[in-house]
This record gives C-alpha cells, structure tokens and sequence, in this order.
C-alpha cells in the first residue's frame, strides 16, 4: 500500500511539471531581440523581434516570428504598446540581443538599459551592440535566419572568442558606467554586402554616451591586445614594406601575450605618461616569399614590430580624440595620485595624457614545412 502511495504521489508530481512548463510557454511572446532608434522627430523607436508560441491542442504547438514596433517621447510606456499589439503576455527575459542605432547611442545608453537593471527576470548577460544606421534594418533582416537575435549573438560570441569584439554584456556595461576614469568599447554592427549581417568594428564610449568614432575590425583586434584581453586566438594581417622591395603580405595568430602597462606623472609640470608594452608571440599563417631565400626570423620580428606600433598609435589617437579611456588611466589615477585626481576635470585632462604603444613581436612557429 505504501509502494501504491509513493508511485501515484510521483505520477502526479510528473503531470503537473508539464502542467507547469505548457503554462509558461503556450500564449506567450517570447522577444529574443531588441532594437532602439532615434526618429527624426527625437521620438524613441522601439522594435521587437520575438516568437508568438500558440498552442494547437494534443501537446501540438505552433510558433509564429514576429517583428513589432512602437514610438514614444521617451522609454515609458514603450513596453505597454508593445505588448497590447502583440497575442498573449510579451516576456522580455530572453532578449539575448539589444541593438541601439548609432545616432540615438550618441545620446547616451543608460536611459535605454535602465528598465533591464530593474527587472527581476532581466537577462542581464543580454549582448549590447551599436549598429551602423538604424538598428531597427538590421533586427527586421534576413527572415529567412529567424530568430535573427540567435544568428547575431552565434556572431558576436565567436568575435569575442577570436578577440574581435570586446565581451560585453548589459551587466559589464552598467559596471564600466559606474566606475569612475574608466570607459567602454561595444561590438559596432553593420548591413554588408548583399545585406548580410557584419560586424564593423567597436564603437567608442565616452561614459555612456557614443563618441561617434569607431575602430575597424583590425584596429579593434590590436586594441585588445593592448588592453590584455587575448582570448583563444587572435588573426592579424599586415602589409610590409621596405624601400628596396615590393610590398608583403603576412597573416598570423596570436598564442601568447604579456603586457606591461605604466604610468607616471610628472612632479613639476604635471605631465602624464602612460607606457604600454606588449610582447606578442605569433604563429605564420601565410607570408609567400622567395624560397631560394632563407627566412631571416630576426629582421621579420623588428619588421612586424615597428608596423604594429605604428598602428598601435593610429588606435590611440583615435581613441583620444573620441575621449574614450578605455585603458581606465584615470582609475588608476585616482587610486595612485587621489590628491591630483582630485583637482583634474578628466574630460578635459585625459586629451592631454601621452599615451606611447610598444609592440614586440616573436614569431614561434612558421608552419609545418617551412
């Protein structure tokens, strides 16, 4: 009789977990991506890519792509419209992608990502990225990959693994905004070719605010070297160029790294110096040359060195003319010299800081024949 008790008490508890899960997902739209723009009369546009689950009874169900927008002065009330024009409950939970058009970015993202920071089932590992354009072209593209949202973070994860792309996620962004002499880079997303989806680059961040200056995708691989975020791998090419010979292609990866980043401050005039050094050791992916001739490892080192440096400085630049402190020299700042700190305005001061880039290079491995 005991044994008749315990297997009807599992039985039930069986039905009713299935009970449980149906309720959940039948009559729901699940959004899987979100887009913001900036319409032309300063409204906020907002637009959902999410997934209407219906049920057809028999354990049957059928699912439905959806693509609903709405427009508001500002943020509130975005999620109402959006929900009364949709079939069944809206659940934002699994939005896994939020893109932001470029020019709404440059007004700030904070205001954007707020009501995910508030709510309970937000889900606050959600992948951020700025697009070329209206965001909105890119969320309602290629039907034919829905759920696009999927498709875009499959690509921007694979950038991060391949330090391409920062990783970043809501929950990093909103840390980066709070700390003090440090700002953010974010993946920077175009329509290709064809109009495929494509990653451009970063965009630059001066607090929480979009620069309006962005990185190519090779200028961004050597900035996260820079900043020490090597991941897996990282795939450079370069061209090289001597007076005496014609122009070289070289494509490698990166397998080890190591950085040294310092700053002093100057005690009479107040200067600040930041040193960055990195010593990258690389793999030869590709490099077609005169094989009557032996490499000369040595001189192909000093080479790749002095063109990455150079580009290195053509990054900082870049960087300091969009005002983004993405190596954080303030924050170091701010812990080191907390008396100077104090007196600095770094908006105006971070222009001024020399920041000098050094690329070492050590080529390890050359291919299995060569």
């Amino acid at each position: 009789m005991r044994n008749r008790l315990l297997l009807i008490l599992i039985i039930i508890n069986i039905f009713l977990a299935g009970c449980w899960d149906q309720h959940q997902l039948v009559n729901k739209t699940l959004v899987n991506g979100i887009s913001f723009d900036l319409t032309e009369e300063g409204k906020i546009h907002a637009t959902v890519r999410a997934l209407n689950i219906k049920s057809k009874g028999g354990g049957q169900f059928e699912i439905e792509d959806e693509l609903v927008s709405a427009e508001r002065p500002t943020l509130a009330g975005l999620g109402i419209d959006i929900n009364s024009m949709t079939a069944g409950q809206v659940d934002f939970s699994q939005a896994h992608i939020i893109l932001i058009g470029d020019e709404l970015a440059q007004n700030g993202i904070l205001q954007l990502l707020d009501p995910f920071y508030r709510g309970k089932d937000s889900n606050i590992v959600a992948k951020i990225a700025i697009t070329k354009g209206k965001a909105e072209d890119i969320i309602s593209s290629e039907k034919e990959k829905s759920p696009i949202a999927f498709f875009i973070l499959q690509t921007i994860e694979e950038a991060e693994e391949s330090t391409l792309l920062p990783e970043e996620t809501i929950f990093t962004v909103w840390t980066n905004i709070l700390t003090t002499g440090k700002d953010f880079i974010l993946p920077y997303l175009e329509k290709g070719e064809s109009d495929k989806i494509a990653i451009a680059g970063v965009a630059l961040f001066n607090g929480d605010k979009f620069s309006g200056k962005t990185l190519s995708k090779e200028q961004s691989s050597l900035l996260l070297l820079l900043l020490d975020q090597l991941k897996k791998t990282n795939n450079m090419e370069l061209m090289l160029n001597q007076a005496s010979e014609e122009d070289r292609s070289i494509a490698f990866s990166t397998r080890k790294m190591k950085r040294n980043m310092e700053i002093k401050v100057d005690k009479t005039s107040g200067d600040i110096t930041c040193n960055i050094d990195i010593s990258i050791q690389i793999e030869v992916n590709t490099y077609p040359q005169n094989l009557t001739k032996d490499l000369n490892i040595k001189k192909l080192n000093k080479e790749i060195s002095v063109e990455l440096t150079n580009q290195a400085k053509e990054v900082i630049a870049i960087l300091l003319q969009a005002n983004c402190d993405a190596f954080g020299i303030g924050m170091r700042l701010a812990n080191t010299h907390p008396d100077l700190w104090k007196k600095m305005n770094w908006d105006e001061d971070y222009k001024n800081v020399q920041i000098e880039p050094k690329v070492n290079v050590s080529i390890i491995k050359t291919g299995a024949v060569y």
